[in-house]
């Protein structure tokens, strides 16, 4: 079943992939002499999630944002925070928490991809894991939504 927000909110993700880089830019110029990170002044994160089951012919999509935590993912708050420690670079997910998920080994690939912006930089991920466990485990549970 088609969401029926996806439309709008692939239009919202391209309109802050186009504003977010001259925006802030000028924004963090003006206001950084006040703030000595410029952190206060960067922007959250919008995005499509989505696990892809081939051998079920099956698709589930999701939607995060980050500050503030919020979206259609099952546990906002928890993905962002995974996020932030991993600097927003997908292929470090799951490298600084300690691993405590056990997966069995099973061979049902799956293919989890991630679209929109992360603190006005574009997102455009995708890897294949050997089953839905894995993929959750091995990024830290941002992809962890699939229905129960």
């Amino acid at each position: 079943m088609r969401n029926r927000c996806t439309p709008v909110l692939l239009a919202l993700i391209a309109g802050l992939t186009a504003l977010a880089p001259s925006a802030y830019a000028e924004e963090g110029a003006a206001g950084s002499a006040g703030s000595p990170s410029g952190a206060a002044h960067m922007p959250g994160a919008a995005m499509r999630l989505s696990v892809v089951r081939p051998q079920e012919n099956a698709t589930d999509t999701t939607t995060l944002h980050c500050r503030p935590a919020g979206g259609s993912h099952p546990d906002p708050a928890a993905a962002c925070a995974a996020l932030d420690r991993a600097g927003g670079d997908f292929d470090a997910l799951g490298e600084t928490a300690p691993q405590t998920t056990v997966c069995t080994m099973q061979y049902a690939p799956v293919r989890v991809r991630a679209d929109g912006v992360w603190q006005g930089r574009t997102v455009d991920y995708g890897e294949t894991f050997s089953n839905a466990c894995v993929a959750a485990a091995e990024t830290d549970g941002v992809f962890d939504f699939e229905p129960r």
